[in-house]
């Protein structure tokens, strides 16, 4: 009774939409490799595959689907979980999802449900190794018998997939190259019209060789030998090989390459140099990622790392592996190298892995800005796609000068051009101390969600860059984020007049002492502060003329110069 009241909701969900017009067109070798040499290299390793691929995706592409006015795919969001309370990044994805595509239904899938559809595939289910195992079979046959489309809980969405409903009866993203590998699609994301013989081919290649596969792999006689990556020879592999034996030119099933999905993926693959050095040091942060940065093909994200914001060593965040920047730090002396110090035990103790997130965050899903003039809001309004993009679920207010006047009685005050910046920042200061959330600069571009931080912790900033010995501690004034009534924020605003411009001039002094002093007062079980290393908010900055030395170091270790590209722990720059 159960599955025919969903099956009735699934198709009164059928109805006519206008097309968004966002699925966009790729170069499928470039989208597969990312423009990367190594990736490059593995996709040769199955070359035919791949071109096979190619054939399919260049004759079915977005821009030569017809849209159809009534979608081919159910408009059902179906996703599994087996645990106990979902964690709070898989509720927030899963809001954002919804918020994006308003007019489909959701529906989570627990252990009873399934026992309650009684599964065709029962014996699969039951012996497979793992939940993870179990959840493929499920899918699999939760999307023949219901269709739609069905989403990992790690799985972020960027845009609407509407127009995939309508232009195809089946979609699948392949995974990026990897060494030593078949080319495999991954079943984190899945659409499929309701009976699709993919899917049931899919279900009987598993049953075929699944005690085979096993029996191989606890023998010893298998030569993957990890149980994870078996579970994906075991039940994705058969995907792949299912789509090969239904798929033609003239249907309506495609398989996207990776950035279309997988964007976000951050794979390091090795040259000889940077594999050689990874075997000496085990440290390959400075290594560029493939699949780095949303493209503007990007839909969704399958987030494998279950983390948004990565965390670099404290020494690396600030640039420490550039001899020039390290020896700027270790100039450091007295008072300013007992708060560096600190910093870096605070950063140590709570950065974002060590942490995980609240069921309810502590400091409001939003984001202020404060413009001067129209110009300013042009910058903010374009830059303002990306943060939207990036945070779907958050709130954004804009304060300009008469907003400003209207909410604060107190500051109509005239401030000198040299200090503009600082005033904005101390505005944003004050806009946080009424509402809290987080406070980010106009020309700010986003390069990752900034969720985990507003979840995590009741107060995070980020150290500027070193780039002289005469450097001291200060903090970006781009991105700021404060939980209602922080005793940092309340201490700093006590220091600070605005009419007293010496005041406003060392705002930034100030914020470091109170950050120094009231770092280690936060709720030990929810929430943390935290002072972040300068690579997240300030990822560029011109070093002072460095020596021949330096230069040499660098080349000899095979060495970036330090805020000079764009890393994985970028959030805004």
């Amino acid at each position: 009774m159960f599955y025919l009241i969903f099956l009735f909701s699934v198709l009164s969900n059928i109805s006519l939409a206008e097309p968004y017009n966002n699925i966009l067109d790729v170069d499928f070798f470039k989208a597969i490799t990312d423009n990367d040499k190594v990736a490059t290299k593995y996709l040769q390793k199955n070359l035919p595959d791949y071109n096979l691929m190619k054939s399919i995706y260049e004759t079915k592409k977005p821009s030569k689907m017809l849209y159809s006015e009534k979608p081919l795919i159910p408009k059902v969001m179906h996703q599994i979980w087996f645990g106990g309370d979902i964690p709070a990044l898989y509720l927030h994805y899963l809001n954002e999802c919804k918020i994006l595509h308003p007019n489909w239904e959701f529906k989570i899938w627990n252990v009873k449900d399934i026992n309650d559809l009684k599964l065709e595939y029962q014996g699969l289910y039951d012996n497979a190794r793992s939940y993870a195992g179990r959840a493929d079979i499920a899918r699999y046959e939760i999307l023949y018998r219901f269709g739609g489309v069905y989403r990992d809980m790690d799985v972020k969405c960027y845009k609407p997939i509407d127009d995939l409903n309508h232009k195809y009866d089946f979609f699948v993203p392949i995974e990026f190259p990897t060494v030593d590998w078949q080319m495999v699609f991954n079943n984190g994301i899945i659409g499929s019209k309701p009976g699709h013989p993919i899917l049931k081919t899919t279900l009987d290649l598993i049953r075929t060789e699944f005690d085979k596969h096993w029996k191989d792999f606890d023998s010893g006689d298998e030569p993957i030998g990890k149980l994870s990556i078996m579970i994906s020879k075991s039940s994705m592999l058969p995907l792949k090989d299912a789509f090969v034996t239904h798929v033609t030119l003239e249907d309506k099933a495609i398989a996207f390459p990776p950035t279309y999905f997988w964007s976000l993926a951050r794979m390091k693959y090795h040259t000889f140099w940077s594999g050689l050095k990874y075997m000496i040091w085990k440290d390959s942060q400075d290594l560029p990622s493939a699949f780095h940065e949303l493209k503007p093909e990007t839909l969704m994200h399958h987030n494998l790392l279950k983390e948004e914001i990565l965390s670099s060593t404290f020494e690396y965040g600030n640039g420490m592996y550039d001899p020039q920047v390290k020896r700027f730090i270790q100039n450091l002396k007295g008072f300013d190298a007992v708060k560096f110090r600190s910093f870096k035990q605070l950063y140590d103790d709570h950065k974002p892995s060590k942490i995980g997130c609240n069921q309810k965050g502590r400091m409001p899903y939003s984001v202020h800005f404060v413009v001067f003039d129209k110009e300013e809001l042009k910058i903010l309004e374009k830059n303002l796609i990306n943060w939207k993009l990036q945070n779907a679920d958050f709130e954004f207010y804009i304060w300009d000068k008469d907003k400003i006047a209207s909410e604060f009685k107190d500051l109509s005050v005239s401030v000198p051009n040299n200090l503009q910046e600082n005033f904005r920042f101390y505005l944003g200061l004050r806009i946080l101390e009424k509402f809290a959330g987080a406070y980010a600069d106009y020309k700010a571009i986003p390069h990752a969600p900034i969720f985990e931080l507003n979840n995590k912790h009741t107060f995070y900033v980020g150290l500027m860059p070193f780039t002289s010995k005469d450097s001291k501690i200060r903090f970006s004034q781009k991105l700021i984020g404060i939980s209602p009534n922080h005793p940092i924020l309340i201490e700093t605003l006590k220091q600070i007049d605005p009419k007293n411009l010496s005041t406003l001039e060392k705002i930034n002094e100030i914020l470091v002492d109170k950050t120094y002093e009231k770092a280690y007062l936060y709720d030990a079980v929810n929430s943390r502060n935290i002072t972040l290393p300068a690579v997240y908010f300030e990822p560029f900055a011109k070093l002072e003329n460095e020596s021949f030395s330096n230069k040499l170091s660098r080349f000899v270790f095979r060495t970036t110069k330090a805020f000079s590209k764009l890393t994985d722990f970028v959030v805004i720059e």
